[in-house]
C-alpha cells in the first residue's frame, strides 16, 4: 500500500505541472480583435454591498466599445447594492445603464432568477453574463466578443483572483493556481470546456433553442450546464485569453470555506468521474500521505525522504507562484507561498466531505442538491430524522 501511495504522489505532481503549462499555453494564443463587434447586453447581477463593488460596475461602463448596454439588477428592492448601481448610471450618463428591481420566479436558482429577469429586458441577441465581484479592463468587451464567430455558442474566460484578506488570499491561491490549471487542462487534454459563470458570452436565441434558463431554473451549476449544453448542441465553446479578474477584498476565511464546500458538491453531482480525479491535481495531498504511509510501515521515514518530499512541496510552491506570476502579473507574496500547502490540504478536506454532503446553505436558501447539481428543497421531517440518527 505505501508503495502505491508513493508512486501516486510524482504523477500527481507532473500532472499539476502539466496543468500549469497547458495554462501557459492557451495564454499565449494570439487574441482576436480586428472582427466585427456586435451589440451586447452585459447582465449584472448584485446582491449586498461589497468592497469594490464600484470599481466593479465602473469597470463595464468604461468599456471601449461601440454599442453595448449594461442591465443591473438585484431581486429586493432594499438591497444597499441598488444604491451604488444608481450612482454609476449617474457618474456615466453616456452609457446606457438601466437599473431594474425583482426577479422571475423560474425555479431554485435565485441567481437564474434574476438573470432571466434581466434578459426579458435585453435590447440585443448578444448576451454577457459578468458577477458582482467581476473588475475588468476597457478591452474586456471587445475582446471577449472578438472570439464570438461562427460556430461558437458560447465564449468564457480565464479568471484572476485578487484582492485582500485571509479568505482572499486562500481565494486567490486556489484560482490562480488550481481553477485556472485544472480547467486547462480539461481543454488542452480532453477538449472539454470548462464554463465558470462569472464571465459567459452568447446569444440569448442560441440559448432559447437549448431551453433559455428555464432549463437551468433547478441546478447549481447552471454555467457548466448551459456550456455542456452547447457542447452537445454542437456549437464551439470559446475560450478568451483575455484575464477576467475576480476581486475578492474582505473575505473571511469562512466564506472561503463556504464557497469550496459548496462547489465541491456541486462538481460531485455534475460529473463524478472529473471530481475523483481532481484530487491527483494535489501532489501536497498525495506527499502528506506517502509520509504518513512510510511512517506507520516497517521501513520508517528517513531523511531522504523527508528531502524528497519537501523538495516535490517547493516545486508545487514554486510553479504555483510562476502561474500566479502569469495570470496576475506579479509574484505572491512570500507568506502567501508558504501558505500553499496549507491551502492544499483544507482544499483536500474540502473535497473529502463535498463528496457525500449534499445541503448547501446558498444565500440564505437550504437546499439539498442531487445528480446533475439538481436542486430539491429539504423535507423538514426527513432532515429532523438524518440528523436524530
Amino acid at each position: 500500500m505505501a508503495d502505491l501511495v508513493l508512486l501516486l504522489a510524482p504523477i500527481s505532481l507532473f500532472l499539476t505541472l502539466f496543468g500549469h503549462a497547458a495554462t501557459f499555453f492557451l495564454l499565449s494564443r494570439k487574441r482576436r480583435t480586428a472582427v466585427p463587434a456586435p451589440a451586447v447586453t452585459i447582465l449584472k447581477p448584485i446582491k449586498g454591498t461589497e468592497p469594490g463593488l464600484y470599481e466593479n460596475l465602473a469597470s463595464l461602463a468604461a468599456q471601449d466599445y461601440p454599442d453595448f448596454e449594461i442591465l443591473i439588477g438585484a431581486e429586493d428592492a432594499r438591497d444597499p447594492a441598488l444604491i451604488v448601481a444608481r450612482q454609476v448610471q449617474r457618474d456615466f450618463p453616456r452609457v446606457d445603464v438601466k437599473v431594474f428591481v425583482g426577479a422571475r420566479r423560474l425555479g431554485l436558482n435565485p441567481k437564474v432568477n434574476l438573470l432571466a429577469h434581466l434578459a426579458d429586458r435585453a435590447s440585443n441577441d448578444v448576451v454577457l453574463i459578468s458577477d458582482s465581484n467581476v473588475r475588468v479592463c476597457p478591452a474586456y468587451l471587445r475582446e471577449t466578443a472578438a472570439e464570438l464567430r461562427p460556430g461558437v455558442g458560447l465564449v468564457t474566460n480565464v479568471l484572476v483572483g485578487t484582492g485582500t484578506g485571509r479568505g482572499a488570499l486562500l481565494e486567490n491561491l486556489h484560482l490562480n493556481s488550481f481553477v485556472a490549471s485544472a480547467a486547462s487542462l480539461a481543454r488542452v487534454a480532453a477538449g472539454r470546456a470548462c464554463v465558470i459563470g462569472k464571465s459567459m458570452l452568447f446569444r440569448l436565441s442560441d440559448l432559447q433553442k437549448l431551453g433559455g434558463f428555464w432549463s437551468v431554473r433547478n441546478v447549481l451549476a447552471e454555467d457548466y450546464v448551459i456550456g455542456r449544453s452547447f457542447e452537445l448542441a454542437g456549437y464551439e465553446v470559446a475560450l478568451s485569453p483575455y484575464l477576467v479578474h475576480a476581486v475578492n477584498d474582505g473575505w473571511t476565511v469562512e466564506r472561503f470555506v463556504n464557497r469550496h464546500l459548496r462547489w465541491a458538491q456541486m462538481r460531485r453531482r455534475v460529473s463524478p468521474v472529473a471530481y475523483f480525479a481532481e484530487v491527483m491535481l494535489n501532489p501536497v495531498l498525495w506527499i502528506a500521505i506517502s509520509g504518513c504511509a512510510l511512517a506507520f510501515s516497517r521501513r520508517g521515514l528517513d531523511l531522504r525522504l523527508i528531502a524528497i518530499g519537501a523538495s516535490g512541496i517547493a516545486v508545487k510552491c514554486a510553479s504555483d507562484a510562476l502561474l500566479s506570476r502569469r495570470l496576475a502579473g506579479r509574484f505572491p507574496r512570500l507568506l502567501a507561498i508558504a501558505l500553499v500547502p496549507v491551502k492544499d490540504l483544507l482544499i483536500a478536506g474540502l473535497w473529502a466531505v463535498g463528496a457525500f454532503r449534499r445541503k448547501i446553505d446558498w444565500r440564505g436558501n437550504v437546499l439539498r442538491i442531487e445528480k446533475g447539481s439538481h436542486l430539491v428543497e429539504p423535507f423538514a421531517e426527513h432532515d429532523a430524522e438524518l440528523e436524530a440518527a
